[in-house]
């Protein structure tokens, strides 16, 4: 199975096409993007990331990924990859069932976890939003 379901590299999806596919919970995916508007003053860009993983919306700064998110068929797919330092403070959070079950089950590699969590609830949007923060901090103000 593929992370995303936008395979197709030669057609871009566009946003009504994404926010068909996510159905009910495309507003999980716009909380997330308006996460990153806010704190991080970045809109994403659509990028293929080949025929495992689709189109998918990044956010990065200065070269690092912060943020990727992969449409599903009505959800979507988080990916955070945390460094050594930030796996340690991630153990900390009160992160809910379903991410923190991706992060224990996520794999150990020389440059932390790649995490792949699927965003089915607000309190799923809210893990990603404080891994997010684990990478680099917000703007001052913004919760």
């Amino acid at each position: 199975m593929s992370v995303g379901i936008f395979l197709d590299k030669e057609h871009r999806p566009a946003e009504k096409e994404i926010e068909r596919a996510l159905g009910k919970r495309h507003g999980l995916y716009i909380a997330l993007i308006d996460f990153m508007k806010r704190s991080y003053q970045l809109d994403g860009e659509l990028s293929y990331g080949g025929k495992n993983y689709g189109w998918n919306l990044w956010f990065r700064r200065s070269g690092k990924t912060l943020l990727n998110l992969f449409p599903q068929d009505g959800f979507c797919i988080a990916q955070v990859v945390l460094g050594k330092e930030q796996i340690e403070k991630a153990k900390l959070l009160k992160l809910g069932k379903r991410v923190a079950e991706v992060f224990s089950k996520a794999s150990q590699f020389h440059d932390g976890r790649w995490l792949y969590a699927p965003v089915k609830t607000a309190k799923d949007a809210k893990d990603i939003q404080e891994l997010v923060a684990l990478k680099r901090k917000p703007a001052p103000g913004v919760k």
